[in-house]
């Protein structure tokens, strides 16, 4: 029997998936076999360089890959238990901005620049709640109300809206229909730090109204300290370490994690430098064989460069995938 809607525990469930682009002259390998789960009602940030695959990984969940060269070569995504890699044209629509929606980075490429706000986040009520253009509309004004806007603007074009209040008009689109699962893929990265700020306090609020589940794709670690249950470090289309957020703040383990930390200010400690990861990310299409940090890593041994590591739970909530802990015990970096 169909479980209902409140009897969920996971909302999110993505087991052994690899996606890769293809073009008549390369293979680019986005994605190279993750597992995922985010609970109900819990957040999980995404961190990672650019390139890491995070962007392919969410776009996976909505089954959004361009297609012809993306193609999902093996794995489940399941939302509410139902693997969306399997549903058909009517079970998807469904699925996108009701049951799963996504804040994108840069708002004026989710608004339409010749409608109105209101009908804009009107129009996902409409067709997902079948409410008519008054209701829809009504409805509208009050998640407008929700995100800091006057209600009395839906009538506003997005080129009347400021950056900050863009995003505020497409989280309130994106809340529109009570999602049980809503992605922020670098939703606040083109945003001044004020107005990041006042985005993420108004995320955190929504989500705990509407006990939504979230996955925010972020390379900043401060958003992740804020508003992160759990947290997954991905490397070229890998997750390397994955925990609760005191996990990976206060017991990491992997040298790529540690590398993101290093690389921030110390505000307590002006005259230390910075250390940065050396190297650059690895070619897509060209990714170095065994662990795919070994070329950046400090710490790599022989074995790095001929085998992948596997997984190694630290603790009941905590892995790493690193030759470092093979055969040792865990001694944190």
């Amino acid at each position: 029997m169909e479980k209902r809607r409140d009897e969920w525990e996971k909302t999110l469930e993505i087991k052994d998936l690899v996606i890769h682009y293809t073009s008549d002259s390369e293979t680019v390998y986005a994605v190279n076999g993750i597992d995922m789960e985010i609970s109900k009602g819990k957040t999980l940030g995404l961190v990672g360089e650019t390139g890491a695959g995070k962007t392919t990984t969410a776009l996976s969940i909505l089954n959004l890959i361009p297609e012809p060269s993306g193609k999902i070569i093996s794995g489940e995504v399941k939302v509410k238990g139902k693997d969306v890699l399997q549903m058909g044209t009517q079970e998807l629509r469904s699925l996108r901005g009701d049951q799963v929606a996504m804040i994108f980075q840069d708002p004026m490429t989710s608004l339409n620049p010749i409608k109105s706000v209101g009908e804009q986040i009107a129009e996902g009520i409409k067709i997902h709640q079948k409410a008519d253009k008054k209701t829809a509309m009504k409805r509208a004004r009050e998640m407008l109300e929700l995100v800091g806007i006057p209600g009395s603007r839906a009538n506003e074009f997005p080129h009347q809206f400021s950056g900050g209040m863009k995003q505020r008009v497409v989280i309130a689109m994106a809340l529109a229909c009570s999602p049980d699962l809503l992605i922020a893929d670098e939703a606040t990265t083109a945003l001044d730090v004020t107005i990041q700020a006042q985005v993420l306090k108004l995320i955190n609020q929504l989500k705990e109204k509407y006990n939504t589940s979230m996955l925010i794709i972020t390379h900043d670690l401060g958003i992740v300290a804020e508003v992160c249950d759990n947290v997954s470090i991905m490397y070229a289309g890998r997750i390397v370490e994955h925990g609760t957020l005191e996990d990976i703040f206060d017991h990491l383990y992997h040298p790529y994690t540690k590398g993101l930390f290093d690389s921030l200010p110390d505000i307590n400690n002006r005259h230390e430098e910075l250390k940065p990861i050396k190297g650059l990310i690895p070619d897509p299409t060209n990714l170095p064989s065994g662990c795919p940090f070994h070329p950046r890593c400090n710490y790599a041994k022989e074995c790095c460069r001929k085998e992948p590591p596997g997984r190694k739970w630290v603790s009941d909530t905590h892995y790493i995938c690193c030759h470092l802990y093979d055969d040792t015990d865990e001694n944190q970096l």
